[in-house]
């Protein structure tokens, strides 16, 4: 099995979101393929507008998969509420993932779709347990 870490531009400034947001994250669900390219259009866009430049090829490229694995990851990302596509290589992240950036106070932004940690699978409740048990160690370690 292989690790997939998020390339990081030179230069780039680090990400910074919410412990709240963190946890409504966990009560997403994802799928590794998406949750990755959560991770790069986080990596990529632009602080003024919440907006990542990116094509899918590129995504492809980056999380070294096939453009149809990377529709069906866009398809999550939208069908949850956390990206959407507004044109061709153009990606708006939520604004509770960008600090309230938006490409246009006219845009409509949809809701994160959570799940109850209920009806998780197993497999699924335990990878949200863990990341539960990971944003504790992160505020012990603060």
């Amino acid at each position: 099995m292989s690790t997939y870490v998020p390339e990081i531009s030179a230069g780039a400034s680090p990400v910074s979101i919410r412990r709240e947001v963190f946890g409504l994250l966990a009560l997403v669900d994802l799928s590794n393929p998406a949750r990755r390219l959560l991770d790069v259009l986080l990596s990529l866009y632009n602080e003024e507008t919440g907006v990542a430049e990116i094509s899918q090829r590129e995504m492809a490229a980056a999380l070294g998969t096939a453009v149809p694995a990377v529709n069906r990851a866009v398809q999550q990302l939208r069908e949850t509420g956390l990206a959407w596509q507004i044109e061709d290589g153009h990606y708006q992240l939520h604004p509770l993932l960008t600090g309230g950036a938006v490409a246009s106070p006219a845009v409509s932004v949809p809701e994160i779709k959570a799940v109850e940690p209920a009806a998780f699978s197993e497999q699924r409740r335990e990878r949200y347990t863990a990341q539960i048990a990971n944003l504790g160690q992160l505020a012990t370690s603060a």
